[in-house]
């Protein structure tokens, strides 16, 4: 919100002496307040239209304007960076195996997925396919770990120390 002022800050006799930054940071304080004032300061803090950008974003979150995960996909468009982020998890209160995933994303993160050869009719039908080759993943690496772990009707953990973890006083006899 703008200061009501009744004279322009070049006719105060403070400003006179000012200059640069310096008469900037004064001229912003002189005809803004709150959360503008913040904004304003934090572009002229900012080296680049890219960093002004992002500060004013980063204002708006402080300010609980924004949220976090629309800061987020913000500042990936304006760096031009692919975003992906996981909205909503549900599961189906009647089969824990069952359930889904709202996922969000941005233009560059589609593009991405194109140039590392993932193609549909669609963005959507992009992003799933990318979505379900994660998912194999983490199926494939499971089922990988599980080679290596606990096979099927094992019992005896072996801990980091050696120990089995059974009662060395009781006689297995």
């Amino acid at each position: 919100m703008s200061k009501k002022t009744k004279l322009p800050f070049s006719m105060m006799p403070a400003s006179w002496g000012l200059k640069g930054k310096t008469r900037a940071v004064a001229e912003a304080e002189y005809y803004y307040e709150g959360e503008e004032l913040e904004e304003v300061l934090a572009e002229l803090d900012a080296d680049s239209d890219i960093d002004k950008e992002i500060a004013k974003l980063e204002v708006q979150l402080k300010n609980d304007k924004i949220g976090k995960y629309e800061f987020d996909k913000k500042v990936a468009e304006i760096k031009e960076e692919p975003y992906v982020n996981v909205l909503k998890l549900e599961v189906n209160p009647e089969n824990a195996k069952a359930g889904y995933m709202e996922l969000d994303w941005n233009d560059h993160f589609v593009k991405f997925l194109h140039e590392n050869g993932y193609t549909a009719e669609n963005d959507e039908a992009v992003v799933n396919k990318w979505f379900n080759d994660v998912c194999r993943t983490v199926l494939v690496q499971e089922m990988a770990d599980q080679d290596y772990g606990l096979q099927e009707g094992e019992t005896d953990v072996i801990r980091a120390d050696g120990d089995t973890g059974e009662d060395e006083t009781s006689d297995p006899s």
